[in-house]
């Protein structure tokens, strides 16, 4: 494997936009030709200012993710920087260790590895290239990960469609080791299993731990004042790590509504493992089965809304600002006073001011007078880098239903 090594030069835009901060720099930015294959790259502004080094993507409309500032990297080629950062990165999470072994152990930008993302699950790694460069750089990424965490096996879950934009194909391989379909991890106390090479994204959503942890702080809460049996909505459930932490906080019953019937299977697999009698798992649509729950007249003291991403462009916000308005609105009808509700956008191009402003809207439209009690900030595994608001895709919100309008 051989990375060219050379230099571009920014135009004044793609300059202003540099030192604005944001790591991504347009095609349409350069004042050079960017070389025809995936290179690192000198970046120079006008007159040949050094303004640090970038990864080169031949065919993305993103040209150029910055990697580094002047005088950062003494040796620009790709084995000799990707493994020290790999190693730095998962120094970060050595105090997760404390609650879970499963944990995103490489987080791309904010790990200073753009197009590079590593999940941890137990003694298997999970391993997604989005840019040409760490497409051609695995033969370095898995020999550093192999040597860094000793895995059973590494699987590659390049099957997301960012990848067509680099022209790399969509895939999912066993890059080492032994194939293993389903492994056990823990988190907080319980046994999760998660589908490494089917389940959704690399398998299990660990952006969430810190709601989950949240989520299990309130049932007990809850469980600890003596308010007697309560009951716990999750939302969009998918296998259930919300319903889980709920009934292991004290939640009597704990319904988990998902449209996927081997998602479902999933949780009561967990269920049973655990010895979690109260969680009952139902497969339906969830707008249809929330207004079929309020004709019922069901109420929910803890509700956790959790829908995939309604905006995965910005030509889809308002469309996802309509439906996200709706769904709330329906999970906060079955609120009773004093619920709390967990509500989660992990929509990119759903700004966050207009995520909380349409939760207000949602209260008004259920009726409902609602106490926002804050966003929930980023997991440790998951750095947000500032200047890249793409990255700050995650949004929950913790509400306290106090009672009719």
């Amino acid at each position: 494997m051989r990375v060219s090594i050379g230099e571009i030069v920014l135009s004044p835009k793609g300059f202003a936009r540099w030192k604005r901060g944001h790591p991504w720099i347009y095609r349409d930015d350069l004042a050079s030709e960017p070389p025809g294959e995936p290179a690192v790259a000198r970046v120079l502004g006008k007159g040949g200012v050094e303004l640090g080094w970038a990864i080169c993507s031949p065919r993305s409309k993103i040209a150029l993710r910055r990697i580094a500032s002047p005088g950062e990297l003494e040796d620009p080629r790709p084995e000799a920087w990707i493994p020290e950062r790999i190693r730095r990165a998962a120094a970060r999470r050595a105090p997760l260790s404390e609650a879970t072994n499963a944990f995103r152990l490489v987080h791309a930008e904010g790990d200073g590895l753009p197009g590079l993302v590593v999940d941890r699950f137990g003694e298997t790694l999970v391993v997604q290239t989005s840019t040409a460069l760490m497409e051609l750089c695995l033969p370095i990424l898995v020999p550093a990960l192999v040597e860094l965490c000793g895995p059973s096996q590494v699987v590659a879950r390049n099957d997301h469609r960012t990848r067509r934009l680099e022209g790399l194909p969509e895939r999912i391989e066993l890059l080492h080791g032994r194939r293993k379909e389903r492994v056990w991890i823990h988190e907080h106390g319980i046994e999760i299993p998660v589908e490494v090479f089917t389940g959704q994204k690399t398998g299990y959503f660990l952006d969430q731990r810190p709601a989950r942890a949240r989520v299990l702080d309130l049932c007990r809460r809850r469980a600890g004042e003596g308010c007697g049996e309560f009951r716990v909505l999750d939302l969009c459930s998918y296998s259930g790590g919300f319903a889980l932490h709920a009934a292991r906080g004290g939640a009597a019953e704990v319904l988990a509504v998902d449209q996927s019937r081997s998602a479902l299977t999933l949780l009561e697999a967990a269920a049973e493992r655990n010895g979690f009698r109260g969680i009952r798992a139902t497969r339906a649509k969830v707008f249809g089965w929330l207004k079929e729950a309020a004709a019922r007249g069901e109420r929910f003291q803890g509700i956790v809304l959790d829908p995939p991403a309604f905006a995965p462009a910005k030509r889809d916000f308002e469309r996802a600002r309509h439906g996200y308005r709706k769904l709330n609105a329906r999970a906060l009808a079955l609120a009773g006073n004093g619920a709390w509700v967990l509500s989660c956008s992990c929509s990119a191009h759903m700004p966050a001011q207009a995520f909380r402003d349409m939760l207000a809207e949602a209260a008004a439209l259920a009726g409902k007078r609602v106490r926002d009690r804050g966003r929930l900030p980023p997991a440790l595994d998951h750095p947000v880098l500032l200047g890249l608001p793409e990255a700050d895709y995650l949004k929950v919100h913790e509400l306290e239903v106090l009672g009719p309008a």
